[in-house]
């Protein structure tokens, strides 16, 4: 299986070699290789998977990642597929798959931004992590950046983002955003390299290397944030001045509405309110009934006594 993971690969690379999806595609294969061994692809089993899926449980990856690597699975087989037919993908929906639980997107406080953006004096990281902020950038979009995707002379100044499933989006910068991006290509070595955000090596960011940037000023600043969160933070804001629904669905890349819907029924103000007045109004009924029963009680007692003196 090795040669056709390596046919894969090239392909993919060649589909778009600046992202770095082919890298993680191979990383993926290979952690299956390790389970079924050197084996034609059409020999590798459901059971193969379902070692592959226990090695993936074991070493402790979450639901989310475990069904990416399934996805990248029959990704290959659908290659493999394009010209052999008769290889059938080994991976099974139902038998398969992990469901996820359903969790409500978390956005960052304001308090914890301000102490986050507070210790970052780096131009380069200051400008990534507020792309991910007022701009909603996945950590992997904002790695993947290039100079030809910058439009800042234009009015608004904007992005071209290449989301997931090479799915291109337009962002606008705000005008803090577009201060940070500026500082930061004021001060940018003049390479070779075509990424916006360069690392020491004068090349490309890696996932991994914003991740531990991100971990460095979280420990400094003495709180607990992710890369996601704050692009959760961006979508909840544009929801709480009432942007509509559609709008944020563009501007945060999502395939599905039904993804964006999620971050109106964590930030629905008006089920708040019609829950918090119908609340009061069941209080109040509550103490008018307490009080008829008291005034009934005493009324009852008056009669009583009234006819005990007769």
């Amino acid at each position: 299986m090795v040669n056709e993971i390596q046919l894969f690969v090239n392909w993919v690379r060649r589909r778009n070699s600046k992202a770095r999806t082919w890298r993680d595609y191979r990383h993926v294969l290979n952690r299956l290789l390790s389970v079924t061994g050197d084996k034609p692809p059409g020999d590798v089993t459901i059971h193969d998977i379902d070692n592959f899926l226990v090695m993936l449980v074991e070493q402790g990856l979450q639901a989310s990642t475990i069904n990416r690597h399934l996805a990248t699975v029959i990704a290959f087989y659908t290659f493999l597929a394009d010209d052999n037919p008769s290889i059938i993908c080994p991976v099974l929906d139902q038998r398969h798959f992990l469901r996820k639980p359903e969790k409500l997107p978390r956005s960052v406080p304001i308090d914890v931004q301000q102490q986050f953006f507070a210790v970052i004096e780096d131009v380069r990281d200051r400008a990534m992590f507020l792309l991910m902020l007022r701009c909603g950038l996945r950590i992997a979009e904002v790695a993947n950046l290039q100079l030809p995707d910058l439009f800042l002379a234009d009015t608004p100044p904007r992005l071209r983002v290449l989301g997931k499933n090479s799915k291109e989006r337009t962002v606008y910068l705000s005008p803090q955003v577009m201060t940070a991006v500026s500082t930061y290509l004021a001060q940018r070595p003049s390479v070779p390299s075509t990424f916006l955000f360069l690392s020491y090596q004068q090349d490309g960011l890696s996932t991994t290397a914003i991740h531990k940037r991100l971990m460095k000023y979280r420990i400094q600043a003495g709180v607990h944030l992710t890369a996601h969160q704050l692009r959760h933070s961006f979508a909840n804001d544009l929801v709480d001045v009432g942007v509509p629904v559609t709008t944020v669905q563009k501007l945060m890349g999502h395939a599905w509405i039904a993804t964006t819907q999620r971050y109106l029924d964590a930030n629905d103000h008006k089920v708040q309110a019609e829950f918090y007045a119908a609340a009061e109004q069941l209080d109040q009924w509550q103490m008018d009934a307490a009080l008829a029963e008291d005034e009934t009680g005493e009324q009852v007692e008056a009669q009583q006594v009234e006819a005990v003196l007769s």
